[in-house]
């Protein structure tokens, strides 16, 4: 039984069948030549189940998903015209331009069946069974109908996946007929002046976007520049798009994330292009201009927010919850990048917009740049999230109070001095309050500024400090000495006991 196969160079003589009649009648082969109509049929598996392959019916080996080469279309007609007499009748409907490049010519006014055509093919367009070619297609004076440009991709690229492109800059994206890997040609010109009804009118020769974005693997895009073509002719040029699995998205559900199901923290999540740029500061740098904003209400990790992004990605959809522009997510570039040391780059699609997330986790500011509107990277001094457990009998205590100390403090200002110096967070608010009103989950946090602090010693070192937990009404004294190290998260624990003394 013959299996299914790319039929090539390699195997056409052996694998394609001519048919004695057109699919709209009763087809006997894969491959039929209408001269009277100057149409060639592609039949595959999915319209012609069997085929004498000269032993008997056999599977039809052609099918819509591996197609045929120009290559073996070309080589079959030489191969038949040889034999079949008939065929000699009438002009040749191929010619060839060169092997290597995949270019081949439809000649003689010659056309693929398609529905615009003949409204036999049942699979809408013939012409999206054949890879590894461009052609153009010739009217019977030789002048262009069609151009053809036949793209592949060079890196690897999930069977399931949908590829995409565009003809123009921020143009309709048009789905792949096929999935997974590219190899398929697409119309970049296209005349009716030499009555070819079908050809449509225009010329998309200059611009090509080639575009694969499947939830949880590393997106990618190549531009015809890319591949070292300026214009896109009859042949087949190959491109470096693939994708590789994303070290963080794939752990999050698509439809947790982006959709009518979405959960926690992503309900909070939007990106808004701004009426004008809001200003930041904060950074290691000087403050910065930003047009974009995702707006974080739920305090999301940066991982769920990049998870967001290339939701958003993904989409058709308009994906500016705002008023200001019409932004449909996959026709513009991607939210971010990576740079050498694994962080995330936010980059803007668009030209003097930067992007700016709201609210990213103390623990997180360090895997994060931001990009400005001038294009300039900002990045957030190291702070420390320091998370101090106090337990919920000193959450029930509603007189429970916390301080934070340094423990020995510079010029005498030690914990148990009259000149003992309160810690202070990375917004110089002084670490101490009422544990019920102040606590999450029955904790204590609060980011601090590694880098910054002059307080407590010299900025960049590493310092001992002191957390109490005190209660009046419920719980007792606890202590706990601690050191703030250049570390992303500090837990320390400070839970005091059950009063029991009055």
């Amino acid at each position: 039984m013959a299996t299914p196969q790319l039929i090539d160079l390699s195997n056409y003589s052996t694998l394609l069948v001519q048919s004695t009649q057109s699919r709209a009648g009763s087809p006997d082969g894969n491959f039929f030549f209408d001269v009277a109509n100057g149409r060639v049929e592609i039949i595959t598996a999915e319209e012609l189940a069997q085929v004498d392959l000269g032993s008997g019916l056999e599977a039809n080996p052609l099918t819509q998903d591996l197609g045929i080469k120009m290559e073996a279309c070309y080589a079959f007609e030489r191969q038949e015209r040889r034999v079949d007499e008939e065929l000699r009748k009438y002009d040749p409907f191929f010619d060839g331009v060169f092997k290597f490049g995949g270019a081949y010519n439809a000649i003689n006014g010659r056309k693929f069946d398609d529905a615009s055509g003949s409204g036999t093919s049942l699979t809408g367009d013939d012409r999206a069974k054949l890879r590894g070619s461009g052609w153009r297609e010739l009217a019977a004076d030789g002048s262009i109908d069609r151009i053809y440009y036949g793209a592949f991709s060079l890196s690897p690229i999930l069977a399931l996946s949908q590829p995409y492109y565009q003809l123009s800059n921020g143009g309709a994206p048009v789905d792949f007929n096929k999935d997974g890997p590219i190899d398929e040609a697409i119309q970049v010109f296209g005349t009716t002046a030499n009555g070819d009804a079908g050809a449509g009118n225009f010329d998309t020769r200059t611009f090509l976007s080639l575009k694969v974005r499947t939830y949880g693997q590393n997106y990618d895009e190549k531009q015809l520049a890319d591949s070292g073509v300026t214009e896109m002719g009859g042949y087949a040029t190959g491109f470096a798009i693939g994708e590789t699995p994303h070290l963080t998205s794939g752990a999050f559900a698509l439809a947790d994330v982006y959709g009518g199901a979405q959960i926690s923290p992503w309900t909070g999540m939007t990106l808004e292009q701004l009426a004008a740029p809001q200003v930041e500061s904060g950074f290691n740098e000087a403050d910065g201009n930003f047009t974009w904003v995702l707006n974080n209400d739920n305090n999301g990790s940066l991982y769920e927010a990049v998870a967001f992004l290339d939701a958003l990605a993904q989409t058709d959809d308009d994906i500016d919850s705002g008023a200001i522009s019409v932004t449909n997510g996959k026709r513009v570039g991607t939210w971010y990048a990576y740079d050498a040391q694994g962080r995330i780059v936010t980059n803007s699609p668009f030209s003097s917009q930067g992007l700016f997330i709201e609210n990213v986790p103390t623990a997180d500011e360090q895997l994060v740049v931001f990009t400005d509107d001038a294009g300039g990277t900002k990045t957030r001094p190291f702070q420390v999230s320091i998370q101090v457990t106090v337990g919920p009998n000193a959450v029930a205590d509603t007189n429970a109070w916390y301080h934070a100390f340094y423990l020995d403090g510079p010029g005498g200002s030690d914990f148990n001095t009259v000149n003992a110096l309160t810690i202070q967070d990375s917004t110089a608010t002084e670490v101490k309050g009422n544990v019920a009103t102040d606590q999450v989950s029955n904790r204590i946090d609060f980011a601090f500024d590694y880098d910054g602090d002059t307080i407590g010693g010299p900025a960049g070192t590493d310092k001992d400090g002191v957390f109490q937990c005190e209660g009046d009404g419920g719980v007792t004294a606890a202590k706990t000495v601690f050191t703030i190290s250049r570390t992303t998260t500090i837990a320390v624990s400070c839970v005091p006991g059950v009063e029991t003394n009055v």
